[in-house]
């Protein structure tokens, strides 16, 4: 260390010390209102200690039951969970859409939330999301963005940040301080199931700008900006949520693709990272016994020291918080006791256990009694050093001072949700949603006569078929947003979800169109591993997704009939269209409800089959042949302008 550093930190030390309360001479009361670490943490019990660093939800709750009968959306503060809160001392509590469906519930019930904590606590509570924009929101009437890939598309990372700002904004408003974003995987496997369109692309240099902006723009408004998912989950093939990744690839090539984005979000000044449950032997080959005692199985990065103290901390430099993924997922759950799986993620060195256990009613407490025991046992015998504890309380409790989450209000409802009111889903926001949305749209190929921009009368009639899965009505997207760009035309809409193609029945849906929008929503482009042109003939249920959109453009190439292709999630499942007179790929799926777009990249996509919007994005990924995984049929970068 230099000299100047020397005589720097040590005048800043006697500054700090001459500005503290003494430990233990003075109230929790007056160390929160000092704003003193030092002093909040020597009043903390051990048991206070281990709860601040617990994030659970309130997802749903079983009121006066345990009975899953019993079980409703928690959307309004109940005696029941004041008392837990009362009682344990949590340190966040983490939001889902189930909590937060309006802006005047959403208000009342964080403001009841932090109300019950201060009974007993004098650390106001954390309030943290999943509001990355696009696939992933959570706020059932703000702003819902096109998402991370769309942005990537667009190569303009003031996007980036401008939409990390709207994001903040409105969670700001809310009562909201960490938002779980930037999502700064780079998806560089088209087989990747959870990442996908939640990344912003393919490219190092490409994710790194856009996740270091957004982080930014997120954190200009007063909010933590989370990266994730450390180490990385792009170049995996498992959804964690559902089993245990494993990324076999050599040190050199993780430190060249997926710590690049992390290192330069830590270096920019990021607050928190979030881990993944993913093995990476190159960083950890350590094994753990199962929870059946019959198995070994690699060490997940969650659960990692060398990956979250010995990289994290000290290699790569970072010194905010550490929270886990979501403890509940498979990936722990399936081989790993829950009790076992907390001690050992904060011995590795988390600072958040986020959702170590999923408590529904009182009586799914008695679990967390005996977490909380086994942390203390960690603590008492050494295992967990005091220390170190006390080091990741602090790092918290820094968070909340330099967010001003310390300075936390209750009494002052009536003003927080008229500028909830006023702020959530603003004009200044849907305006650059919109602007975003149109930009990111990318068309790999047009045909100019049978492809678009579509020309149309009156007399003409614009037939939309999509696949209205997961209860997303993406028919009244299109239907919706071909009146909102007020052409007047014709419109027919049908849902193919789970439907195999009959000519004697679907060949007079196209028939009876002068233009056709077709949706393709693919998630994983498995049929390259069958081989072979399956899609027009192979009528097995399973293949609906592939064998109706295909079936469709066969018809129309057959009776001229205009088309395009909207590819609304992951744009690798363009390259199942070949034959195809147009296709756009928009990076989004979710339609229309209750007079709500749930997603943008549909209605921009309408805009520029109709002509509406000029389409400018460029692919943040390469898309490769079905047929021949080695072969790039669109590359990174490409795309048509018209």
């Amino acid at each position: 260390m230099k000299f100047s550093a020397v005589i720097s930190a040590t005048i800043g030390f006697l500054a700090f010390t001459q500005a503290t309360p003494p430990a233990g001479k003075y109230t929790m009361d007056k160390c929160v209102k000092c704003a003193s670490i030092e002093c909040m943490v020597a009043n903390m019990s051990l048991q206070d200690k281990i709860t601040q660093k617990i994030v659970l939800d309130f997802r749903k709750w079983r009121l006066g039951s345990c009975d899953v009968a019993a079980e409703k959306d928690f959307t309004v503060m109940n005696t029941e969970v004041a008392d837990i809160l009362a009682k344990y001392k949590f340190g966040d509590v983490i939001l889902f859409a189930e909590n937060v469906p309006s802006v005047n519930q959403t208000t009342i019930l964080l403001n009841e939330f932090q109300k019950a904590n201060a009974k007993t606590n004098k650390i106001p509570l954390m309030f943290s999301i999943d509001q990355e924009g696009g696939i992933v929101t959570r706020l059932g009437t703000g702003t819902m963005w096109p998402g991370n890939m769309a942005m990537g598309a667009t190569r303009n990372s003031d996007y980036s940040y401008k939409v990390g700002a709207g994001i903040a904004k409105e969670l700001k408003a809310l009562g909201i301080q960490v938002n779980y974003g930037p999502d700064s995987d780079v998806n560089i496997n088209p087989q990747n199931p959870v990442i996908g369109v939640r990344s912003f692309g393919s490219n190092t240099q490409l994710v790194s700008e856009f996740a270091v902006k957004y982080s930014q723009g997120i954190r200009s408004q007063g909010i933590i900006s989370t990266a994730k998912h450390f180490p990385g989950h792009g170049d995996t093939s498992t959804d964690s949520h559902f089993g245990l990744p494993l990324v076999n690839k050599t040190l050199e090539e993780i430190k060249k693709v997926e710590l690049v984005p992390f290192q330069a979000l830590i270096d920019s000044g990021i607050d928190m990272i979030m881990t993944a449950h993913i093995q990476y032997p190159a960083l950890d080959s350590t094994t753990l016994v199962n929870k059946y005692g019959n198995e070994t199985a690699i060490v997940p990065a969650t659960l990692s020291r060398k990956i979250l103290t010995d990289l994290l901390r000290k290699e790569m430099g970072f010194d905010g918080i550490i929270a886990t993924d979501a403890m509940n997922m498979d990936a722990l759950v399936a081989l790993f006791d829950l009790t076992e799986s907390l001690s050992n993620t904060f011995k590795a060195g988390a600072d958040f256990a986020v959702m170590p256990l999923i408590p529904r009613c009182v009586e799914d407490y008695k679990l967390l009694d005996s977490m909380i025991e086994r942390i203390k046992k960690d603590v008492e015998t050494g295992a967990y050093p005091l220390e170190e504890l006390n080091d990741s309380v602090a790092r918290i409790l820094r968070a909340k001072k330099k967010y001003g989450i310390l300075n936390t209000r209750t009494d002052d409802i009536d003003a927080k949700v008229s500028n909830a009111i006023a702020v959530v889903n603003n004009a200044e926001n849907k305006a650059l949603e919109k602007k975003v949305s149109e930009d990111s749209m990318t068309v790999i190929k047009n045909d100019p006569k049978y492809g678009i921009p579509f020309v149309v009368k009156p007399t003409d009639k614009i037939v939309a078929i999509m696949p209205n899965t997961g209860n997303e009505q993406q028919t009244a997207s299109v239907a919706q947003a071909i009146k909102d760009y007020g052409v007047d035309v014709g419109v027919s809409t049908y849902n193919y979800t789970n439907t195999v193609y009959d000519p004697a029945v679907h060949d007079a849906w196209v028939d009876s169109a002068t233009h056709i929008i077709i949706g393709s929503l693919v998630t994983k482009n498995t049929p390259a591993i069958d081989g072979g042109d399956i899609f027009v003939e192979d009528k097995t249920p399973i293949q609906w997704a592939y064998t109706f959109p295909q079936n469709v453009v066969k018809r129309a190439a057959e009776k001229k009939i205009p088309l395009v292709v909207l590819s609304l999630r992951n744009p690798y499942d363009a390259a199942n269209f070949e034959t195809a007179p147009a296709v756009i790929v928009t990076y989004g799926f979710k339609g229309y409800a209750n007079g709500i777009y749930r997603q943008p990249n549909i209605p921009a996509a309408v805009g520029v089959a109709l002509g509406k919007a000029k389409p400018t994005g460029k692919l943040p990924v390469d898309i490769y042949s079905i047929f021949n995984d080695t072969q790039i049929l669109y590359p990174y970068g490409h795309g048509l302008s018209i």
